[in-house]
C-alpha cells in the first residue's frame, strides 16, 4: 500500500523533503512538521517508499495530522478510496481519520488508535559529562504558559540563587503561528544541570501531553524535575527516572534532595542514559514502519474498503463524540 504524508499550506515541499532533521531542528518547531515531515524525513532516509504531498492522492495510505484535516477533506471525492491515518498530537480527534496515532498509551487501543512515541528534539547536543555531578543551572525549556505559575515567579528564583542554582528559562510566549521561535534554543544542554517542567495544575493530568520533556532529559544526560503528567507516569519504572513535583513546596524539596543526597544525581544520569537508548529517533522509526507497512495495511485487508462516505464518516464520529474520545482505559 503506498504511503503519504500530507503536509498542506508549504510553499516549497521540495526544499522541506531535502532538510535533515538531525541538524535543520529550527524546521521543526510546529507540530506538523515535527510529526509529518520528520516522520517522512525519517523513513525517506531509511529506504522505505514514501510521499511527500500537499495534495491528496486518490488511494493508498494517507497520513496527516489533525490540524491539516479540512484541507484533507476539502479534497473530498478526490480522496477516492484513500485509507486516512490521522496524528491526532495535542488535538482533538481528527474525525475523518480511519486510523488515528496518538502520542501517549492512555488513548491508544491497539484496534484503531495506535501509540506511537513522539519525536525526540531534533539536533539535541547533551550536556558536557565534565560537569560531573554540579547542580548550578536549572532550565525550562518550552513556552511561557506551561510552566507551572509560581514557577515563573521571584520566590522560586530567589530560592535556587540562594542555594548557588541559576534559573535559566529559554521560552517564548505561544502564539499559533505569529509565535516568534527565533530566540529559542531547545536543543541545546550543554551547561545545564537540571531539567524543570511543571505545567499548571490540571485535573486530568495533561493526559493528552506526550513525555517529550522527560525523554530529551534522558538523552541530554541530564536529570528532570516533572509535574503529575500521565504520559511521564506511563514510562516511569523507577525512582531515578525522575522526580516529580506539582507546585513549588515539593519542587523546592526535590532539588534539596538533590544538593544534599550524595550520589542520586550521578545515579539519575546514569539510569537516564540506559532508558534513553529506548527513544532515541532511530528506536522509534521501526515502530512506524511497523504500524504503516503492515499494521495497519493488514487491518484494511481483513475489514476491506467498505466503509462510509467522508461527510458521513466524520458526522458519525462527531455525533458519537463522547465515545470516541474517551480513553480507552
Amino acid at each position: 500500500m503506498e504511503v503519504t504524508f500530507f503536509l498542506a499550506g508549504e510553499p516549497d515541499l521540495e526544499r522541506l523533503a531535502g532538510i535533515d532533521p538531525d541538524r535543520d531542528w529550527r524546521e521543526f518547531q510546529r507540530g506538523e512538521r515535527i510529526w509529518v515531515l520528520q516522520a517522512y524525513l525519517r523513513l525517506a532516509r531509511a529506504g522505505w517508499p514514501v510521499k511527500l504531498a500537499g495534495t491528496a492522492p486518490r488511494g493508498g495510505l494517507v497520513v496527516f495530522h489533525a490540524k491539516h484535516e479540512r484541507a484533507l477533506c476539502a479534497a473530498g471525492g478526490a480522496l477516492g478510496d484513500a485509507v486516512l491515518v490521522g496524528v491526532r498530537a495535542d488535538n482533538r480527534e481528527p474525525l475523518a481519520a480511519d486510523f488515528e496515532i496518538v502520542q501517549n498509551g492512555w488513548f491508544a487501543d491497539g484496534r484503531r488508535r495506535f501509540h506511537l512515541p513522539h519525536w525526540p528534539q531534533p539536533a539535541l547536543v547533551p550536556r558536557d559529562p565534565a560537569r560531573g555531578a554540579r547542580l548550578e543551572r536549572a532550565a525550562y525549556k518550552g513556552f511561557d504558559a506551561n510552566l507551572h505559575p509560581d514557577l515563573r515567579a521571584p520566590a522560586w528564583r530567589d530560592f535556587l540563587a540562594a542555594r548557588g542554582v541559576e534559573w535559566v528559562v529559554d521560552s517564548v510566549e505561544f502564539s499559533r503561528a505569529a509565535t516568534d521561535r527565533l530566540p529559542l534554543d531547545w536543543p541545546d544542554h550543554r551547561d545545564l544541570d537540571l531539567i524543570v517542567a511543571v505545567r499548571p495544575p490540571q485535573r486530568t493530568l495533561w493526559r493528552w501531553k506526550p513525555a517529550s520533556k522527560l525523554v530529551n532529559a534522558w538523552l541530554a544526560g541530564v536529570p528532570a524535575l516533572l509535574g503529575p503528567e500521565v504520559a511521564y507516569r506511563e514510562l516511569r519504572r523507577s525512582p531515578l527516572d525522575y522526580l516529580e513535583a506539582a507546585t513549588r513546596a515539593e519542587a523546592e524539596r526535590a532539588v534539596e534532595r538533590l544538593l544534599g543526597e550524595p550520589g542520586l544525581y550521578a545515579a539519575m544520569v546514569e539510569n537516564g542514559r540506559a532508558r534513553a537508548a529506548e527513544h532515541t529517533a532511530a528506536a522509534i522509526l521501526p515502530q512506524w514502519a511497523e504500524l504503516l507497512f503492515e499494521t495497519i495495511p493488514a487491518r484494511v485487508e481483513r475489514r476491506g474498503t467498505r466503509r462510509l462516505p467522508l461527510p458521513l464518516r466524520r458526522a458519525a464520529r462527531w455525533l458519537g463524540r463522547a465515545a470516541t474520545l474517551r480513553p480507552a482505559r
